[in-house]
């Protein structure tokens, strides 16, 4: 083919790009505008009705959640980022409905029912998620380990540990009883959070963590994400500072209170967790660890857990081998008395010690003690 036949093809290739960004553009513009005839004579409607019924609100909340995602496709042509896109069709969606509801009741010279604002904000919110999952998905895989990392750790283990311990009847049926009810009681939580984590840094909502469970094998460990998106683009699968610039404001309240924890409860209800456990550790760190102390494959015979010794005895910040101790000591008198111990314990950290002044960030010696005197 001539340099001039190549040129031509370049040209009418680019013309055709331009041709269909554009059509797109006039299309996801048109479907808007549809939107905005069909949301403005639902609301009427509604406002118009004496008495509606909850169906009428869900509606209501589908029409605005199909509008801002309209909105988002508009602007996707439009020199934003993808985070102002999707705070523009968040607000721009809640701002038309707002709008059509001024001039409705004016036009119709009935009253402002403030209830309409719960399917707006709502409708609103749930649209711009439903985009984030399309353009994005609504998880963070950061720095997925390969599958000769994984497949190293694992036999490595099955070499040092063998068959990992067996999971108590006992306790498996607590974990399940406790995180069903747990998910159930936490869902305003969870709405509310990823609901501020959004607004604050538009994007996926959940940070996957891929971490080493029962027996070396590596799971999807399940958290709510506190750090700016993409926070390990540039360093790869790092701990976090104490101070880390890459956490979100509503970051810092997640992780003090340890409610960016709860999506965990889906690891319990998977078999992959337990509520009491060796905390999980990344596969990548692992794989670290194993080449400098073998004997860390020993914390790894039993379920990691959402709360774990070495952070009630300890802290966040323990070196590997510290922790190791701890987590032995554990497998050492585990029992379902001494889980509930672990978990009340924890519990007091979160919700008490850690919002004293002149915490230590230690717990009294005497709250430690466990069934024989040891510590």
């Amino acid at each position: 083919m001539s340099k001039q036949s190549s040129s031509l093809a370049d040209s009418n290739s680019s013309q055709v790009g331009i041709w269909q960004l554009a059509g797109g553009r006039v299309i996801s513009v048109i479907i808007t505008l549809l939107l905005v005839v069909i949301v403005w004579l639902f609301l009427g409607k509604v406002i118009q009705a004496s008495q509606t019924s909850a169906w009428w609100g869900v509606l209501l909340i589908i029409f605005i959640a199909a509008l801002a995602m309209a909105i988002e496709r508009s602007l996707a042509s439009v020199s934003l980022s993808i985070e102002w896109r999707y705070r523009s069709a968040f607000l721009g969606a809640i701002g038309v409905i707002l709008a059509m509801w001024v001039v409705i009741c004016i036009a119709l010279g009935v009253g402002f029912s403030l209830w309409l604002l719960i399917p707006t904000v709502l409708g609103s919110f749930f649209g711009c998620i439903l985009t984030t999952h399309f353009n994005e998905g609504l998880w963070e895989n950061n720095s997925p380990p390969s599958e000769e990392v994984t497949q190293e750790v694992y036999q490595q283990h099955k070499a040092l540990i063998g068959h990992p311990d067996a999971v108590p009847f006992l306790k498996r049926a607590f974990d399940i009883m406790l995180a069903a009810v747990g998910l159930l009681l936490s869902l305003p939580v969870w709405l509310l959070s990823i609901f501020v984590i959004w607004l604050e840094d538009p994007g996926p909502l959940i940070f996957v963590k891929n971490s080493v469970g029962r027996g070396g094998m590596n799971f999807h460990q399940y958290k709510l994400r506190t750090m700016v998106r993409g926070a390990e683009d540039s360093t790869g699968p790092v701990l976090a500072s104490e101070k880390d610039d890459r956490v979100l404001g509503m970051g810092y309240l997640l992780r003090k209170t340890a409610l960016d924890e709860l999506p965990q409860l889906l690891n319990i209800l998977k078999s992959e967790m337990s509520f009491v456990g060796p905390r999980p550790q990344r596969t990548v760190l692992v794989q670290g660890y194993l080449r400098e102390m073998p004997e860390y494959a020993q914390r790894h015979r039993v379920l990691p857990g959402l709360a774990g010794l070495a952070q009630v005895a300890g802290d966040y910040y323990l070196t590997p081998r510290q922790k190791l101790r701890f987590d032995r000591l554990y497998i050492n008198y585990t029992s379902l008395g001494f889980d509930l111990k672990l978990i009340f314990l924890a519990f007091m950290i979160t919700f008490w010690y850690r919002w004293q002044k002149d915490w230590d960030g230690r717990l009294p010696r005497k709250l430690l003690r466990l069934g024989n005197g040891s510590q």
